[in-house]
């Protein structure tokens, strides 16, 4: 399932409960998607969709609900070239602490033209490879207002690469950190104006992707 708008990127990969015989390829309006995670906060078991043979309409049945959707006629862009392959910088975050940083962040940022702004620093400013493997370091998330002043936290992280800088939508930010449900998040950064990939470190099922926002530092 991948969906894309604008400046971000979601993309997420999951398992049938059966097998289907070729593969098949829609598109279907993010409202039709929103009405079913609605219904499915309400009951457990699965979802079967059956799609007419001319591919206009899709049918979702859930437990006691059958939601008719149409489809959009088209073809999706080759998402997957958007998705950066390589990085300078991985920072590891424990999700938990830099949901609530980026919170405090946000308020601020609502007043701020919505900016974001994460400085990754490497412990003592030494970098570390793949090789070398990740060294202890901090990132300061901050945010400005003209009326309120200056919100500035930091936390502990796990870095590999070096020292890095990106500004990020404070809604996008926090929309990409309520996609994932706990654990350890991972941000892959290249430059400040490339986008960042946001990981989980233990699957790789979810990838999302996010340009950054052009400020001075």
């Amino acid at each position: 399932m991948a969906a894309a708008v604008g400046f971000r990127l979601a993309v997420y990969k999951g398992d049938l409960s059966e097998s289907v015989p070729a593969p098949v390829s829609i598109i279907l309006p993010h409202r039709t998607l929103n009405e079913i995670a609605r219904f499915l906060g309400e009951q457990d078991g699965v979802v079967e969709m059956v799609m007419t043979p001319s591919r206009g309409q899709a049918l979702f049945r859930l437990e006691n609900i059958e939601i008719v959707s149409q489809l959009i006629q088209g073809t999706f862009p080759n998402y997957s070239q958007l998705i950066p392959q390589s990085y300078q910088t991985r920072t590891v975050f424990d999700l938990q602490e830099f949901s609530r940083a980026a919170r405090g962040a946000s308020i601020f940022a609502r007043d701020g033209n919505g900016i974001v702004r994460l400085e990754i620093m490497p412990e003592d400013g030494e970098s570390a490879t793949a090789e070398s493997g990740p060294t202890e370091g901090r990132v300061r998330i901050s945010a400005r207002a003209e009326e309120m002043g200056e919100n500035r936290d930091e936390i502990n992280t796990s870095i590999e690469g070096e020292e890095s800088k990106i500004a990020f939508n404070n809604k996008y930010l926090l929309d990409v950190l309520n996609a994932f449900e706990r654990g350890e998040v991972a941000l892959e950064t290249t430059t400040s104006s490339s986008p960042g990939v946001f990981k989980s470190t233990t699957s790789d099922r979810y990838v999302h992707v996010v340009m950054p926002m052009f400020v001075q530092w």
